[in-house]
């Protein structure tokens, strides 16, 4: 039968049967169906037994496959669009990060066995076994063997199959429990000797045996049995039967008639309600609940921490009620934020208590009261979730000593002391999640202020709870309105307040657990520039060792105040909390932390191309900077935010001539990135900080900055003023070098204007002040784009040459490759279009390995040209496409309107004249308002050849 015939039975009504509890089937009433090939029968599987939930990737491919292939998520995705078409695509449906099949509840039969097994544990709780026996009995008919019998699997699926055959063998001991309970002895002797013939090893199916031969009058029989299981473990495993059964042997012996099953022994149940309006976490708790579940040679140990706020006991909580644990769970708050933790030993007492042990025989002595404890737990299946563990100390002697029992530690430390068979590191919620927490707490689906809140809160469950209870509880509170409220940084952490809940207070609660020096580095972190920082940033601030600021710093982290990922950095509420404190000797630290940031970024600034201009000498640094400027580049891209926010830190104190210093050592690198706002700002700070304290020098400097950042963005006028304010500065600077750059600036900002005359005079006389080689090569350069655009290519060639080899000669990739693009375009403008293609690929590779993205989207567009003109049109209208697509990763508006004029002819040629007339429009629009007048006439032709196109009917 085929697949399709399914979709054909939900429409009828009728049921389809997936049966995984055996060998896997698709049913339809007494017909098997046909379930393709094996790959997809293991999918499918996998599917089902994550049904109703999302099947992550990673679960997928470890299901399908001992040795996944190189791409397995391609497979994945054939296997379920041949799935979509059997099944249809409203059963299984892509999700993020993986796949859901949605099942009725009446389709599976493993979800029938869970809920009849749900129902029977009730019974038992209760007090009601005969229910409880009935339901148990019918869980189990639906067994039909081992799960999934005969089908291809891979690791994680197997893991699956082996938490199967775990929950079916204690659903059994739980049947066999109840029975004992009704009185049915003598029945049960028969299949508890097949069961332990089964499972020889499980000492709790023999110490049922022993219970039901026992009271069926058989002692000496019992007995006996005990005598067996002692030889099975001794000679398989050399170890001597646990606790539990020694005991039921002793009692035997002793002949005492008050023999009771573990059915009737006290199973705690002692979680706390899971909490309403629960998101996100799907991935972490499908996780934790399979390493939780494993049986392996040790207890399971689940550790779940996180910094204050973020739902640790919320999600343990989840994660508890999804666990099955057929002895019962124990719950502790262990109080590990407040002032005075509970002591262990008191908690064992507690625990002792809990499970049926009397006052009067309970251990004093706290290594006792453990080996009660786990004497207790011998042979159990119990979960212990240990809730605000203080720290490793608090937690180690409340640790079961045998496998089967699981453990789930939550705590605002990392406990990264602690052996845990899984840790689970909670993050604040994703966007999308923060927003449907906030929408199911509020009831407010609508306000597009919703996701300004969860953005505000910082995706800390407690702050969106708090403030999603306030919206559905105060009718005159809007969501805009809080919104509001919550933009202000001084007051939010105000706001976030609601009833005996603060978010505050769980921060100081952390924070009051720390030791004093901690806490003042707490502290002192708040005032450091930017939002993320490196440990010598700290070092320097502390005036400290590097080390012992690193180690420190790590104490934070563990404590999860503090987020380290490459970097450090605060969550946005606990970095407000931290500003709330105050810090000793302020201006110490502020001052120590900037001269850090202008001696390490001036030793980066020298090694960038173009870079270390200014003459000044920065403050001694104790900490060596080597290794942090080995790629100076790469040390800007990361720090730049912070430098930036140290110049304004620099400003607001007063400190005008570190702003003029740090201004110029990070306005190189601000050009290397094209970050022409940064480089305005900056320079608006200098010059007005240089004129506060009279220099010439550091104002001309700045004006410079203004005047290429100007340019840059095509504002001539201003362009124009700036440098001509500089240039009447220049004498009193007393600095030849930044003549010669400012008069090479004042050039190119005459050529990009068509001002061509001008520009060639003052390309002559900065070659005239005789400059260093890398300005030389830089007026070569610029003088062969000259006399490119005048249609001069020998001319042109004559200069870019030397530009280029000098450039290759100082070890200048970037620059090199500029030359190399133009060189390129001359040699396609005289027909040489393999000469070209070189040309342009090495030069658009090198903008690529440097970063250089505006100028890599420039290379393609000239690939795009150069294709073009030998009428390889497809090539060139690949490469101009490409040329869009990384100009669209930049700022740079003129040259992605450039590209827009090559796709504009390339569309028309591929017959999309619509397309094509509305790219050139574009592109004339963008040049008419920059007024650059070479490239409006490049755009008007071009739109003018399409609409004539268009009209004569040869536009398609």
């Amino acid at each position: 039968m085929e697949w399709a015939f399914l979709s054909r039975l939900r429409a009828r009504g009728e049921t389809v049967e997936f049966r995984v509890l055996g060998s896997f089937e698709v049913r339809d009433g007494a017909e098997v169906l046909a379930l393709g090939g094996a790959r997809q029968r293991s999918l499918l599987a996998a599917l089902l037994l994550r049904a109703n939930e999302t099947a992550f990737i990673d679960y997928l491919t470890n299901a399908l496959w001992e040795r996944p292939p190189v791409a397995p998520e391609a497979n994945i995705r054939t296997y379920v669009s041949a799935l979509r078409r059997r099944l249809g695509t409203d059963r299984l449906t892509t999700r993020p990060g993986g796949y859901l099949l949605r099942v009725e509840s009446d389709e599976l039969d493993l979800a029938a066995f869970r809920r009849l097994t749900g129902r029977a544990d009730q019974a038992v709780r209760d007090g009601d076994p005969a229910t409880a026996a009935a339901d148990y009995g019918e869980a189990l008919k639906l067994w039909r063997g081992a799960p999934l019998a005969g089908l291809e699997t891979g690791p994680e699926l197997r893991a699956e199959l082996d938490r199967l055959a775990e929950q079916q063998i204690t659903v059994v001991e739980r049947h066999t429990d109840v029975r004992l309970a009704l009185g049915q002895h003598a029945e049960l002797v028969a299949e508890l000797r097949s069961l332990v013939a089964a499972n020889p090893l499980r000492e709790r199916l023999w110490e049922r045996l022993m219970l039901a031969l026992h009271r069926s009058g058989r002692r000496a029989d019992a007995l006996h049995a005990y005598q067996e299981i002692y030889r099975i473990l001794d000679t398989e495993l050399g170890i001597a039967p646990g606790g539990s059964l020694q005991q039921l042997h002793a009692t035997l012996l002793a002949d005492d008639t008050e023999v009771t099953t573990r059915a009737l022994e006290r199973r705690p149940n002692q979680l706390p309600a899971q909490t309403a309006h629960y998101t996100g976490r799907a991935d972490e708790l499908s996780g934790a609940v399979a390493q939780l579940s494993r049986v392996t040679d040790t207890p399971s140990v689940v550790t779940v921490t996180g910094q204050p706020g973020v739902g640790k006991t919320a999600f343990a909580v989840r994660l508890a009620h999804r666990t099955e644990f057929p002895d019962g769970q124990l719950f502790v708050d262990l109080r590990g934020a407040s002032a005075a933790p509970p002591d262990p030993s008191d908690v064992l007492a507690r625990f002792l208590r809990d499970l049926g042990v009397a006052g009067v025989d309970i251990p004093q002595a706290p290594d006792e009261r453990a080996a009660a404890f786990r004497d207790r737990l011998s042979g159990k299946r119990m979960l212990l979730v240990l809730d605000n563990a203080a720290n490793e100390e608090q937690v180690r002697p409340l640790l079961p000593g045998e496998p089967g029992c699981g453990v789930l530690v939550t705590s605002r430390r990392r406990l990264t002391g602690l052996d845990a068979s899984h840790q689970v590191r909670l993050e604040p919620l994703a966007p999308a999640d923060s927003v449907a927490l906030l929408t199911s707490l509020s009831g407010d689906s609508e306000s597009p202020a919703r996701e300004r809140i969860a953005r505000l809160c910082g995706g800390l469950p407690l702050a969106l709870r708090i403030v999603g209870t306030k919206l559905r509880s105060l009718s005159h509170l809007t969501s805009a309105g809080l919104a509001e409220r919550l933009e202000n940084e001084r007051d939010r952490l105000d706001e976030l307040v609601g009833g005996d809940r603060e978010v505050r207070a769980g921060f100081a609660l952390s924070y009051s657990g720390l030791d004093p020096v901690d806490q003042h580095v707490f502290r002192v972190l708040a005032k450091l520039p930017g939002t993320s920082f490196r440990a010598w940033a700290v070092a320097a601030a502390l005036g400290e060792d590097l080390r012992v600021t690193e180690r420190t710093l790590d104490r934070l982290v563990e404590a999860n105040l503090l987020e380290a990922g490459g970097r450090y950095h605060f969550h946005d509420l606990i970095r407000l909390f931290a500003e709330e404190q105050e810090v000793e000797a302020h201006e110490q630290i502020r001052d120590r932390v900037l001269a850090a940031y202008l001696h390490v970024a001036q030793r980066a600034d020298r090694g960038l191309e173009f870079g270390g201009l200014p003459r000044f000498t920065a403050p001694g640094f104790g900490i060596d900077v080597d290794p942090l400027v080995r790629d100076p580049a790469a040390w800007f891209d990361e720090e730049h935010p912070n430098v930036l926010a140290a110049i304004r830190i620099a400003a607001d104190a007063g400190l005008d001539e570190l702003v003029c210093q740090l201004s110029a050592t990070i306005a190189p690198y601000c050009e290397l990135r094209a970050q022409w706002d940064h480089l305005t700002e900056v320079a608006e700070v200098s010059l007005g900080a240089a004129r506060r304290i009279g220099s010439a020098y550091w104002a001309a400097y700045a004006l410079f900055a203004r005047g290429l950042a100007a340019r840059e963005t095509r504002d001539f006028a201003r362009a124009e003023a700036w440098f001509r304010e500089c240039v009447r500065l220049l004498p009193e600077a007393a600095d030849p070098r930044l003549e010669v750059i400012t008069m090479l600036a004042i050039g190119v900002a005459r050529r990009l204007q068509g001002k061509w005359d001008e520009a060639h005079a003052c390309f002559d006389a900065c070659l005239a002040k005789d400059p260093d080689l890398g300005w030389r090569a830089y007026t070569l350069r610029e003088k062969g784009i000259l006399h490119r655009y005048r249609g001069e290519w020998e001319l042109a060639e004559r200069a870019l040459r030397p530009a280029a080899d000098i450039y290759e000669s100082l070890g200048s990739p970037r620059w090199h490759a500029a030359c190399l693009r133009e060189l390129g375009v001359v040699r396609r403008e005289v027909g040489d279009f393999a000469g070209a293609h070189e040309l342009l690929t090495t030069a658009r590779d090198t903008f690529r390995e440097v970063g250089d993205r505006r100028r890599e989207a420039s290379a393609w567009r000239s690939l795009a040209f150069n294709h073009r003109a030998a009428d390889r049109i497809e090539m060139a209208y690949a490469c101009a496409v490409e040329s869009r697509l990384v100009f669209s990763l930049t700022l740079d508006e003129h040259g992605a309107a450039g590209t827009f004029v090559c796709l504009a002819e390339l569309e028309s040629l591929r017959g999309n004249s619509s397309a094509a007339a509305g790219l050139a429009a574009q592109a004339l629009e963008v040049f008419e308002r920059q007024g650059d007048q070479r490239w409006i006439a490049k755009a008007a032709t071009c739109l003018d050849r399409i609409r004539a196109s268009t009209a004569s009917g040869l536009g398609g």
